[in-house]
């Protein structure tokens, strides 16, 4: 890992910035979308990208590195904190917004939305507005938990909604007019270990947040990564990032199967 700026910041290619004194240690789950996040995107021509929900932010920082012209929205007072900070740290001169934009309207090439959609009870509706700011020719790329049958106490913790089967999936982007190019199930076996593990700590946590809303839930569950930073030391040693490599691996050779935790979809318009 390179330092950036600030004692405690790094930036790595394999996972990006790094920031524990503010609150941001990637977890497991989120190096392997992120992966595969930036695998699809680098093959595209670089354009308007807006992410919607980008809690932290840190993707925000790789993507402008890749030479987008980056957009955020993050509604969370303290993900919007953080996300700012960690611009400040990287050098990025993208903003966040925390509100969407007056003008945004048929304005993005790429409109982003990562482990977004099942936080909200009406997902069509959410899509029909995200699609509302995509330019024409614009795609969409947005991650979902995936398979109805592994809800757990992850998911509570987290204020989700719904988790997504395929065919849900398919049908809702489908409805809405887009057109399918790629649909990926990423993060198998790894993802699928550390999601089964964290159920543990999910238990515990909700236990202690009380009576927390959905809406309470959704705005920390994109920041609040005190599990993870219990195990970022070996995360990020020569053993650890190994073993994030070889998961790597797996991961693109089981993409196409429904093996993985996560569905990660690109569409256009129909």
């Amino acid at each position: 890992m390179s330092v950036i700026s600030g004692d405690s910041s790094s930036y790595s290619r394999r996972s990006g910035i790094v920031a524990p004194d503010l609150g941001w240690t990637p977890p497991i789950r989120y190096l392997l979308r992120r992966q595969r996040i930036l695998s699809l995107l680098e093959t595209q021509p670089r354009g308007k990208l807006l992410e919607v929900g980008c809690g932290g932010g840190a993707l925000l920082c790789d993507l402008t590195r890749m030479g987008y012209n980056v957009h955020g929205l993050e509604t969370s007072s303290a993900a919007h904190r953080m996300a700012s900070q960690l611009a400040g740290r990287s050098g990025s001169p993208h903003e966040v917004a925390a509100l969407p934009g007056e003008a945004w309207e048929g304005s993005f090439d790429f409109v982003c939305a990562f482990d977004v959609l099942e936080h909200i009870e009406d997902d069509a509706q959410a899509l029909e507005q995200w699609l509302s700011w995509m330019a024409p020719g614009g795609k969409l790329l947005l991650s979902v938990p995936a398979h109805r049958s592994r809800w757990s106490a992850g998911d509570v913790w987290a204020g989700h909604f719904r988790r997504y089967d395929r065919r849900d999936l398919l049908a809702l982007v489908d409805a809405a007019g887009l057109v399918t190019e790629r649909l990926e199930c990423y993060g198998f076996p790894l993802a699928n270990l550390t999601e089964l593990l964290g159920n543990f700590a999910y238990r515990r946590m909700i236990a202690a947040r009380a009576n927390n809303s959905k809406a309470e839930s959704t705005a920390e569950s994109g920041i609040d990564r005190r599990s993870y930073s219990k195990v970022a030391s070996l995360m990020f040693s020569l053993p650890g990032q190994a073993a994030l490599s070889m998961a790597g691996v797996a991961q693109s050779l089981t993409l196409r199967t429904d093996w993985g935790s996560g569905y990660l979809l690109l569409a256009h318009r129909a």
